[in-house]
């Protein structure tokens, strides 16, 4: 698995009120974070891939999902 990745984790609706907790918890097993969307629960990020299962386990946590690059650029002749 690659080094460093980005996520997105989940946090479940009991905890969602607390998320900043959840937040350090994640911070300690070695999240970077980058954004906390109180409104919506979700914290994004990034981790060592070989932390990916820490922040599984940690309390709060409903996923962690990796965060997916889409390349949007035309390849190919334009349609007319």
């Amino acid at each position: 698995m690659r080094g460093v990745v980005g996520i997105s984790v989940t946090v479940d609706a009991d905890h969602v009120e607390d998320i900043d907790v959840v937040g350090v918890a994640l911070a300690e097993e070695g999240m970077r974070i980058d954004a906390v969307h109180r409104t919506i629960g979700i914290i994004s990020g990034s981790v060592p891939a070989s932390r990916l299962a820490a922040l599984e386990a940690v309390p709060g946590v409903l996923a962690v999902e990796l965060e997916q690059n889409v390349d949007i650029r035309r390849r190919g002749p334009e349609p007319w």
